[in-house]
Order: C-alpha cells, then structure tokens, then sequence
C-alpha cells in the first residue's frame, strides 16, 4: 500500500466534516486527523528507511545513465557500431518517458560471441543498481527454461504467471530472453498482451518493461552483407540499419526457432531488431587486449596476437566463427609469460 501525502484542503475536509457528522469537538477531531496523517507519514517513512537498504521499486534502484552505457560499449563493445548508434538511444527515450505506449522490445541478432548476451548483461548493469543480481532482472534462457517441445502450453502458463507477478513488484522490470533460435515455437507469443499497446491489463501497467530477445537467427544473412561490403571494397562502418534489418525481420519469422511464425512479429511489436556483425581479427584482438587488462596481465602485441591466432576464421580468415567467445578460455591458456 503506498503511503500519500495529505494536503491542506483534504485535512481541513476531515476535521470540518467529523465536527459536523459525528459531534465531535474541535480538539477530538484534530487529534482524529492528526493520529490519521501520522499512521500514513509512518508508512512514508518506512518505506524511505527500508528502501535506502533494500532493493525497491524505485529511482533510488532503477536509474539508468545513458553516457555511462555509452562509455562502457565505447571502451568494451568491439565491431558494433549499429549497436551503439541504436540501443543506448532506444533504451534512453524509453526509459525517460513516464508513460511509454508500449513496453519497449528488442531483439538482438548474430553470430555466436558476436556481444549479443555481453550487450544484455551491460544494460543490467546499467539499468540497475545491483545490475544483473537486480530482483528486478529476470533471465530465460531456451535450452534450460524451454527445453521439451511437447511442452510448449505449460510454458506459456508459466511464462504469463511469471511476467505478472514481476510486474506486479515492478513495472520498470527487464526480461531477457536468451536463445531465442532454440526456443519452441509458440511459447513466446504468450508475451503478446504485455508488449502491445493496452494501456492495462488488469489494472496493472506492463508498458514501462523492457524485453529483449536474444538469437542466432539471421546470423548467416547479416555475414553475407558485412562480406559483400568488405568485397566491394566499402567500409564496415558503412553498413547501415537499412541494410540488414528487413533481412533480420524476415529470418526471424522464418527460420526455425521461438519467432517462427509467431504473432509478436507478425503484429510489429519488435521495436528494434538489432544486428550483430561478424568479428574480425582486428576486433578479436581488442577483446583479448581487453581481457588481459581486466586481469593486470601484458598486453603487449606477440600476447595479444598469440591468442587471436588460436580462432578459426572464416570465409577467407576474415571473421571469427565464435567471435570472442572463447577470449576468456585462450587467454587462459595463452595469455601468461610462460608463453
């Protein structure tokens, strides 16, 4: 129950209309009022002590700073300049909107250790104050939360009893979904009602959220149109939203996987599909420099190139086949003065 402020009127209200109803006298009906008002500034003030150290609902938890987003692709996010231009900008306008018409849906699309789960897990730490350990923050992965086809209905059940109650404890709630591409057809179209635009379900606003989904889907076809650039001699940076996204849009709802025909993509309610490029050597390089300087270990060039070296490239050595997925385990490995 929230606790509200009582203006002057309302307390004047209640004092003239307990003298005049109930008999009661001047000094009674104040101290009626004023126990009132005192039992409601106790729920003030508890809330405010309890949410000062308790994670709560509020701007106190949830307060995203863009330029700080920004910062942390800048110097942590290697190869995607479309995922810079576009998802701090989209996340930004919705969140500073205090009555979105929607809840805001992205769905991020590449190749395996492209950054899509390393965007999600930046946007966590970004959008809450105890980032990916936030209550608020709410992870769904495909082969573990999704794994049986023949399931799909008590999926859905589960997922709407999920994506309510959340809500319900907050409305400025992050759902991400994580491979998509292995999720059941079907089970994702349940989100429906709470990414379209009701201004309430229920009496309950689900407009404020954030969903992103995360997928493989498209990754093949997004290759295809980074080679052909770099073939006709145009620089990646070139490469713009346009280019790929209507190849994405139609991938998703193609190709195999929890977009498949599905009614969320069929109903437009994807706000913002988002293309991961593929990863040259030169990016890997940048991660595994990256990781060498978040462990305090060289990063001198033999060091750095010794460990790109231990990826496979392809077509033509040009893109890295798992992007900088296994960085962490090479550098393991190859990252040490023994080396």
């Amino acid at each position: 129950m929230k606790a509200r402020r009582v203006g002057f009127l309302p307390r004047l209200y209640a004092f003239v209309y307990l003298c005049i109803n109930y008999g009661l006298d001047p000094i009674s009906a104040g101290a009626y009022v004023m126990g009132a008002l005192g039992i409601s500034a106790g729920f003030a003030g508890y809330k405010f002590i309890r949410c000062k150290y308790e994670e709560c609902c509020d701007s106190q938890w949830i307060d995203l700073k863009s330029s700080d987003l920004e910062q942390d692709f800048t110097h942590n996010l290697f190869g995607q300049h479309l995922v810079k231009a576009n998802v701090p900008k989209a996340l930004l306008r919705h969140v500073l909107n205090a009555q979105p018409k929607k809840a805001l849906v992205m769905s991020f699309h590449g190749w395996t250790g492209s950054g899509k789960n390393h965007v999600s897990q930046m946007i966590a730490k970004h959008l809450f104050k105890k980032g990916a350990e936030s209550q608020f923050h709410h992870l769904y992965i495909g082969t573990r939360d999704f794994p049986h086809e023949e399931e799909v209905n008590k999926y859905r059940a589960q997922l709407r009893k999920e994506i309510e109650e959340a809500t319900q404890k907050c409305d400025r709630s992050l759902f991400i979904f994580d491979e998509v591409d292995k999720i059941p057809p079907g089970v994702l179209d349940t989100l429906k009602p709470y990414i379209d635009y009701h201004k309430n379900l229920h009496g309950v606003v689900y407009r404020k959220n954030i969903f992103i989904f995360l997928s493989n889907t498209g990754g093949n076809n997004i290759t295809r149109v980074a080679l052909k650039f770099w073939s006709d001699g145009k620089n990646r940076e070139d490469i713009a939203l346009k280019d790929v996204e209507h190849i994405i849009t139609g991938g998703s709802y193609n190709e195999p996987g929890g977009l498949r025909h599905s009614e969320i993509v069929r109903s437009a309610l994807i706000d913002h599909y988002i293309p991961f490029l593929p990863l040259e050597k030169k990016h890997v390089k940048m991660c595994a420099a990256s990781e060498l300087r978040r462990r305090g270990l060289k990063t001198d060039s033999a060091t750095v190139n010794r460990i790109a070296d231990q990826l496979l490239y392809e077509p033509a050595d040009l893109y890295s086949k798992f992007g900088c997925k296994k960085i962490a385990h090479k550098v393991d490995l190859f990252g040490y003065e023994e080396f």
